[in-house]
């Protein structure tokens, strides 16, 4: 078990570092392939497959051997890393890019699936949160790599795609020699029927949706505003791609990519709306953060991601030792409840920032936030399977990721726009009227530092506004998190007989299961 752990714990690790390290790099990027114009694709070309192939994913690890999907996975996100690294041009870059996300598609919920097939119910806690922790580390460690990469002479940017090989090739090798892939009756059915079930209308719809979705929070007040017709299109075809999608699940029922079993139990509803809202929160956190310490503390972009460290490590912390409670004492519900209102709590004291908030201040609001999230969010992941049957782990496993992802791209999304507004607002209330065009462009430390000394104040003070302007929204997810967590049953996983018996009793109420 412990080859198999440090096999996923790898592969998670190269799958979350890609999210992060290239942000970095992409100014030299950028100027290696003159390429300002393509900077939203080298992230979203990733994060799009990322997040719209987690249910198509679910209904792949459902019907076909779960071991020869999860290395084809680890190949392909291997593939894409080397036409990354060996891109002649910005477009080659993106196709690698695009190739790395739809192989790391598969790899979370693959992880999470194999975790979820591998081991006891009563000890999964402990294992999803040291998946989990990956990602943490991986965001950490992400941004400075890929610093000291591009800074490298011989290495370059492109050795942020070279690292994925070593990594990848020791999952490989030690997933091959540590899993046996479980005997499950679907494996068994003929190839045929197995592309039969997996209904490829609703993967095309949901896949279509998220592309309009995505495409929307992209543009949104960024590239158009929000009434330009081609954002509010994308919205609409959003909208009507998923009320399609909707209909046809209802339709399919046991052959749906998305079983309507699977929200009827309220728990796993009310935990995935958990996940989502607090990673909204959190991420908002960790998008705006950075302003705040380069335009009120004057600090550079290096060392803005240094100051996010409180927030981070003290996640994983929390994950690690509430995943190892769990495992101890059964119960899990009392840690999401107390995780969620403590990043609600904390989220409302970052509202509360000033220009001249001390940095133990700064270290203790963050260090209270990384604990709700690290004592929550990974614990939903717990909830859900604890509540589905076996042949539901793939797609519950598979939601169990999308919803994070999913949230996090509401925060960047729908925070910008907070933040935009209010920065703009700000600055044209004030003697800086004239110039608030060119503090915008400039950035956070450089708009400071663009205006007269006797200025400064004035752009840090809108600076700051605009950050707990949006730290508000942050605040009102996590709120809205504690509430959904209330609809979370009450059980022990520990008692994995009395467990499986009540889940089938739910399992045939109709509607009213958890």
């Amino acid at each position: 078990m412990v080859m198999l752990t440090i096999s996923l714990m790898l592969a998670v690790f190269i799958m979350a570092l890609d999210t992060t390290i290239l942000s970095t790099a992409v100014p030299s990027i950028t100027s290696n392939f003159h390429s300002i114009n393509d900077i939203g694709w080298y992230s979203g070309a990733y994060l799009l497959p990322l997040m719209s192939l987690q249910p198509t994913f679910g209904k792949v690890y459902s019907f076909f051997n779960i071991k020869a999907i999860f290395i084809g996975a680890l190949v392909v996100f291997e593939a894409g890393s080397i036409i990354c690294a060996t891109a002649p041009s910005s477009s080659a870059l993106i196709v690698g890019r695009a190739v790395a996300g739809l192989g790391a598609a598969a790899i979370y919920s693959g992880g999470m699936t194999i975790i979820g097939f591998s081991v006891p119910l009563s000890r999964i806690s402990i294992f999803l949160a040291t998946l989990s922790s990956m990602s943490a580390i991986a965001s950490v460690a992400g941004p400075p790599l890929g610093g000291v990469f591009t800074d490298s002479r011989k290495l370059t940017w492109r050795f942020c795609f070279w690292i994925n090989l070593p990594f990848g090739g020791m999952s490989v090798l030690m997933f091959m020699l540590a899993f046996r892939a479980p005997a499950r009756q679907a494996v068994q059915l003929k190839f045929h029927e197995k592309v039969a079930r997996m209904d490829l209308g609703g993967t095309s719809l949901f896949i279509s949706s998220m592309v309009c979705l995505f495409l929307a929070l992209q543009w949104g007040g960024i590239k158009y505003s929000w009434s330009d017709s081609r954002v509010w299109g994308l919205v609409l075809g959003f909208g009507l791609l998923m009320i399609a999608f909707v209909v046809l699940q209802l339709y399919l029922v046991e052959n749906a990519t998305i079983p309507p079993r699977i929200f009827r139990r309220r728990s796993v509803t009310s935990s995935l709306l958990v996940a989502a809202l607090i990673s909204t929160g959190f991420s908002t956190h960790t998008y705006y953060l950075p302003f705040y310490f380069q335009s009120a503390k004057g600090t550079t972009a290096a060392g803005s991601g240094v100051r996010l460290l409180p927030s981070l490590l003290s996640l994983t912390v929390a994950e690690l030792a509430v995943g190892s409670a769990v495992t101890v004492l059964g119960i899990y519900l009392p840690f999401i409840w107390t995780g969620t209102a403590l990043f609600t709590i904390a989220a409302g004291l970052l509202c509360t920032l000033a220009v001249g908030t001390s940095a133990g201040r700064l270290v203790g609001y963050q260090i209270l936030a990384g604990a709700g999230v690290g004592s929550s969010m990974q614990l939903c992941a717990t909830a859900v399977r604890a509540s589905v049957d076996e042949k539901d782990i793939p797609t519950a496993s598979a939601l169990s990721v999308f919803a994070p992802f999913f949230g996090g791209s509401l925060a960047a999304s729908i925070a910008q726009n907070i933040f935009r507004s209010a920065l703009v607002h700000s600055l044209q209330n004030s003697p800086l009227k004239a110039e608030t065009a060119t503090i915008v462009a400039a950035g956070a430390r450089a708009g400071v530092n663009a205006v007269p000394d006797s200025l400064k104040e004035t752009v840090m003070e809108a600076y700051n506004y605009a950050v707990t302007r949006s730290f508000i929204f942050a605040a009102v997810s996590g709120g809205l998190g504690f509430l959904c967590s209330l609809g979370i049953k009450w059980r022990n996983i520990k008692e994995e007989k009395n467990a499986g018996d009540d889940r089938e009793e739910e399992g045939n109420k109709d509607g009213t299961s958890r």
